[in-house]
Formats: C-alpha cells, structure tokens, sequence
C-alpha cells in the first residue's frame, strides 16, 4: 500500500503530533508499505497567533526534503515569485488582523491553495491513501487534490475546542474527509455532535508513549542531586496553556505541608517562558530540552507527574507516566477527565496553583492511592495504547476504504 502522510510540521520539529506522526510512519514502513511525507516546515515560526495564519503561506521558512531512515520526506515550500505574488494579496488581509481568526483564516486560504494545490499534486496522484495530521491550509488543500484524484482521504483532526480545530470551515473539511481519526469517546463525541461528522466515519485510536525499554530512576536522581526525595515532574512546553506556570506557582503551597518535595521540568521553553523560574527555589529543578533516555529516567526516578493542561485530547506525556507506574495530576482540558479519573489513573484538577497543590498533597499523602493509580494507568496502556494496535487500527481504516474505491470502480 501507498501511504501519504500530510503534515504541518514533521520531524526534527519537536511536538506530540510529530512525535506520533514519526512514529506511525516507520512501523507502517517497517510493515512493507510504501511510506511518504509531505510537510510545510521542519521548525515553527515564531510568530504571534493570528499572524500565524499568513505564516502558514507567506512567511513559510525555506526548507529542504530529505530522508528520514528510509521514508521520503518532502519540504513544500513558496519559492520567491510565489511569495511576491502573494504578498500584494496578504497586505489586504491586514483590516482582518483585528477581527474574528476564522475570517482571517478563510481569507488566506485562496491564495495558499493556489500555490500548493500545484506541489501537493505529484505526491497525492502516487499515494493509494492520503493521511493528514495537518488541521491548517495543507490538509484542507491536500483534500481537495485527493477528492479530485479519487484517493481516499483519511484525518487525525486533533481538536481543541475553544482553541483550534473546531470552527465552521475546520468542520466542513472533517464531514466531508472518508474517515476521521478520534483518540478518546470525548473526542468522537465532539466530533459528531458538535461538528457534524457522520459517526460512521469516525474511528477511535490513540497515541502511543515513546520512551526507552529500561530507566535509571536513581541515576536520574544522583546526576540531580535529589536523593530520596519526593519528586513531582512535568514533561512539556513551559507555556501557560499547559500549565506549567501554574505548577512553579503551586510549589509554595506544597512545601507549606510538604518542605522535602522537588519539582523537575523538562521540555523547551522561549527566553520569555523561561522567566518563571528566575529566583526560583533550589528545589525547583528547570532541564530544558533532554533526550528520550534522560526523560525515560526522570519518569522513573518521580513519585507524581503533573501536567495541569487547559487544552489537551490525548498527551503522551501522560501514557509515558503511566508506563512506569506514576500516577498523573491532570488539568481541565476536554478528554482529561474521561481518560485519568475514568481509568482511576490520577486526578483531575482546575489549572490553578492552589487546585495543583491540593491535588498533589493528596496523591503524596496517600501513597497507597498514588500507587493504586499508577498500576491501573499502567494496565491502560499495556491494553489499549500499543504501537501495533495503533498501527493495526490504520491498516483496517485504510484497507476498507480502498475496498470501496475498487468496489465503487468495478
């Protein structure tokens, strides 16, 4: 089977959506499929929310195709006459700036469809199936290109509602794709009742924790000089949304009950999230980017994992804990309930520092409890969140609607 992956963003980028993306494409490529990708950027432009909208066309970074361990990789991007044209077009979206995203967001389809339509062409006519995990100008135009080709178009949606993925435009493109990708019931749930989409089309699926076989918790603790101490991790970027403002600012409460506990972060930061922890106590404990064995160690090495995110479907970061037996305090994001108190993995608390510390007490006072969550988050993911029944998932959604391509051809 021909596969063609449609992504924004695409390794070395650093991201849940890529990380899984890379993923699924090696084991469907270690399966005998004929793998490739397209991306628009290997790295993001750093630039404000609404301006990311021309970004998405316009000021798009140059980038080169390359291979990645055997699987295509192809970079699309405007070459100059096509950035000269469209910026005459772009300055009259300027008036937009100051009204709602999704009228922006309508205006710069156009002229970004009118570029990448072209490039997209060669490598949709090759695939049998096209994937997007693109939810912006990319995946809405590689879906035309598919339906006028007669390739069936499947899309991992990866809504945020309230955030993105969820507006009137994003809906019409989930309706009308041949098969939609949910990773949890609330997922589909929003999906169908809120957006739309015909619930035959849907199919449940998930993520997978990336990490190394085996973790040296107490190397992790010697390199870091944390003894035995109770230790609290986070694992994410240091922006608001995931809360990790929130967590720097609970650990004062903490330490009012609990003076002996840590708390490690890990994950990128810009120089202006990275101000959270000027001044910040010894035991606050900031490494930055680490690779995945230094992760696999800190998840090891912590007693509570904390990612108190307000925009989430199905992170990672969290089957990874769950992988080593931690228990997890989650925040108010839509999923986040169904998945850790549903499972009796963890807790759910509001994105406040005082909701946090409340919710890590209870788990570092109660270590039966914590532990208890731990083992059954532990059971979730060894039942349901596999690389091969991720990839068993795709395989039967692809092969059934080729099945109706040759069905509806004969």
């Amino acid at each position: 089977m021909r596969i063609l992956f449609v992504a924004q963003r695409y390794h070395p980028f650093v991201g849940g959506v890529e990380t899984q993306t890379r993923l699924v494409v090696h084991e469907l490529a270690r399966r005998g499929h004929e793998v490739q990708v397209v991306a628009t950027t290997l790295r993001e432009p750093h630039l404000p929310a609404r301006l990311r909208v021309l970004g998405d066309s316009l000021l798009l970074p140059d980038g080169r195709s390359y291979d990645d361990e055997g699987v295509p990789v192809h970079v699309l991007t405007p070459g100059l006459g096509d950035r000269l044209r469209m910026l005459a077009i772009a300055l009259r979206a300027v008036p937009l700036l100051a009204r709602r995203y999704h009228a922006l967001r309508r205006f710069g389809y156009p002229f970004f469809r009118r570029v990448f339509a072209q490039k997209l062409h060669p490598f949709v006519a090759w695939a049998d199936v096209v994937h997007s995990v693109a939810g912006n100008y990319l995946g809405w135009t590689a879906q035309e290109v598919a339906r006028a080709l007669g390739r069936p178009f499947v899309v991992t949606p990866y809504v945020h509602p309230g955030q993105y993925g969820d507006g009137p435009d994003d809906a019409r493109h989930w309706q009308t794709a041949d098969a939609v990708l949910a990773l949890l019931e609330t997922d589909r749930k929003v999906l169908v009742e809120r957006l739309g989409v015909p619930p035959e089309k849907v199919h449940l699926y998930g993520v997978v924790p990336l990490l190394p076989d085996r973790a040296d918790g107490a190397g992790f603790r010697a390199r870091h000089g944390l003894g035995e101490a109770p230790v609290v991790l986070f694992v994410g970027r240091m922006n608001d949304y995931k809360g990790a403002p929130a967590l720097v600012q609970a650990a004062p409460l903490v330490w009012t009950k609990r003076p002996d506990v840590h708390f490690v972060f890990i994950g990128p930061a810009s120089e202006d999230e990275r101000r959270i922890f000027e001044g910040a106590d010894a035991r606050v404990h900031y490494l930055g980017r680490v690779d995945d064995q230094e992760k696999a160690d800190a998840y090891a090495a912590c007693d509570v994992f904390c990612m108190p995110s307000r925009h989430e479907i199905l992170p990672a970061v969290y089957l990874e804990a769950w992988s080593y037996g931690k228990p997890v305090v989650g925040g108010p994001a839509p999923g986040l309930r169904e998945l850790i108190e549903g499972n009796e993995a963890g807790l759910v608390v509001a994105q406040t520092p005082e909701a946090v510390a409340e919710g890590l007490l209870q788990l570092l006072e109660h270590p039966e409890q914590a532990r208890r969550f731990g083992e059954n988050g532990r059971r979730l993911v060894r039942q349901r969140y596999t690389r091969e029944a991720l990839v068993d998932t795709l395989e039967r959604v692809y092969r059934a609607l080729l099945a109706r391509v040759t069905s509806a051809a004969s």
